[in-house]
């Protein structure tokens, strides 16, 4: 009886360690942090400014480009890029808005100063909307020459 009490004993410390040696190797699950991506807003707008000879607003392929156009934006933004806003010798500029947080119904506005000597062919202002899939907007500014 003994040997069998003996047995039992030893069965029983061998199963007390056992388990508490598996307790020990069983690692708590691991936590994966969720993180959280917050797109910003980008736009980009395309101006062009050129010298409109005929006066009809359109950018004919005979008229050439203005340089040195200032344009002045408004609208919801947080940073422009591409500043100073004035057309170069191709009598382009582009510029890219931004603004944290995701795009949404958004309106700006872009004005053109008239050059010295200049009149313009077409609005020298302009008010536009982009929706949250808009990324591009272009428009184009017509000068001539002032007639005096």
């Amino acid at each position: 009886m003994r040997k069998m009490a003996s047995s039992i004993l030893v069965a029983t410390v061998a199963l007390f360690l056992s388990a508490c040696s598996l307790s020990t190797l069983i690692e708590p699950p691991t936590v994966t942090p969720t993180h959280v991506i917050m797109a910003d807003c980008w736009h980009t707008i395309r101006v062009a400014a050129w010298q409109d000879l005929d006066g009809d607003g359109l950018w004919g392929a005979s008229e050439l480009p203005l340089e040195g156009v200032k344009f002045d934006m408004q609208g919801p933004i947080a940073e422009i890029f591409g500043d100073p806003l004035v057309s170069k010798a191709d009598g382009r500029l582009d510029i890219t808005l931004w603004h944290p947080g995701q795009c949404y119904y958004e309106t700006y506005t872009i004005t053109a100063d008239l050059p010295d000597s200049y009149e313009s062919t077409t609005p020298a202002s302009v008010t536009f909307s982009l929706n949250s899939d808009e990324t591009v907007y272009e428009m184009q500014f017509g000068f001539r020459a002032a007639s005096k």
